[in-house]
């Protein structure tokens, strides 16, 4: 065997090891070497350079009915952190998260984003604000994802169309000038998948992510990792045609699924506030209950539609998807309806991952890239 390849096989037990600690969060090192299949030897010699390096540390023994109690191993969470901000119209969300994807803290505030100096000056306070609050330091800091509603360039820092945001295509370069870490630009919604198939054990699937929020998106997610397309704007799903000719879209376009399925549609009834329309149908208000049959109508068909083309689980997020929770069933009923095949709709899955979905996944980007590097 060359040193080339023993070096990488190595390098593979060492990032193996790390990634079970992760996963487990607290596990012994014969648990280790028995599900890795690993000698105890070498998972001693793993374990000690990933100790060494600050990476995993002991984290108090497992009980034991005789014998010496087992030390429990736990990787040292906090000895990386990323940040994700989520951009959109009136509002910024900003998480820090550690190397298990946790959630160390957050914030989410009205701001209405503008292209100017003085809105990304204050965009870049609010970050360090989040940073200094948490007593991070400089060296932990892996980079900040920066989600937007808007198709991204390959180069993961140009804006090729943002119809909802006022900033120029350069926006992430004008941020990046605030900040000693890079910051990189992603899809909301793909960065929202990324988040739900994080949480969730997905492994080895395919599932497609339909947010639900104030505009409509979409991703899919393919062990993992978002399909983007040949120009980077797959699973535009929002832009998918319901009704020839209809409602105007965000987009100018008329009749996009965006302008029947979005938050906006049930929301604009009651000042923007989501929450105060579906408290009224649980009050009884049959006209509010009316328009979400209308709403869930249209779902359905969008959601047929996904189901036509990818035959995959189909996972509603968004401000929408925890409000749509306790009306699955219906939709599964309606989805069964109208599809070709025989289903009975169980491919629609609710959201797991509810809160600020978007600019965790932004966070996890840089989080899985550091992972993959240990």
């Amino acid at each position: 065997m060359t040193e080339i390849n023993l070096q990488s096989i190595k390098q593979v037990n060492r990032n193996r090891v790390f990634r079970l600690i992760a996963a487990r969060r607290r596990i012994s090192k014969q648990e280790i070497a028995a599900e890795l299949k690993l000698s105890l030897p070498t998972t001693t010699q793993n374990l000690n350079s990933l100790k060494e390096e600050g990476l995993v540390q002991e984290n108090g023994t497992f009980s034991s009915g005789v014998g010496r109690k087992a030390r429990a191993l736990s990787i040292v969470a906090d000895f990386r952190v990323a940040v994700g901000l989520d951009i959109t119209p009136h509002h910024i969300s900003l998480v820090l998260v550690d190397l298990n994807g946790s959630l160390m803290d957050h914030i989410r505030e009205k701001f209405e984003i503008a292209a100017t100096e003085a809105c990304y000056g204050e965009l870049a306070e609010k970050v360090r604000g989040l940073i200094n609050k948490n007593k991070i330091r400089p060296e932990q800091i892996l980079g900040m994802g920066v989600t937007i509603p808007g198709i991204i360039a390959f180069d993961m820092k140009t804006i090729t169309s943002a119809d909802t945001l006022p900033v120029p295509t350069d926006f992430c370069q004008r941020l990046q000038e605030y900040f000693d870490f890079p910051c990189l630009l992603f899809n909301d919604a793909s960065c929202a998948g990324v988040a739900e198939f994080w949480k969730n054990d997905y492994e080895n699937q395919t599932i497609a992510y339909l947010l639900l929020s104030n505009t409509v998106g979409g991703a899919i997610l393919v062990n993992g990792n978002p399909f983007v397309g040949m120009g980077n704007r797959s699973a535009e799903f929002g832009h998918i045609t319901l009704v020839p000719g209809g409602a105007e879209c965000s987009c100018g376009k008329r009749g996009c699924a965006e302008a029947y399925c979005s938050a906006l549609s049930l929301s604009r009834k009651t000042d923007n506030d989501l929450g105060a329309f579906f408290a009224a149908i649980n009050g009884g208000n049959q006209d509010y209950r009316k328009l979400l049959e209308e709403y869930l109508d249209y779902l359905a068909i969008l959601l047929n539609d996904i189901n036509m083309c990818l035959d995959c689980p189909v996972v509603l997020g968004g401000y929408m998807g925890q409000y749509l929770k306790p009306y699955i069933p219906r939709l599964r009923q309606l989805v069964a309806e109208r599809s070709t095949f025989p289903t009975d709709g169980s491919y629609i899955k609710p959201c797991t991952c509810e809160f600020e979905a978007a600019a965790m996944g932004g966070a996890l980007y840089y989080i899985e890239q550091f992972i993959k590097r240990v």
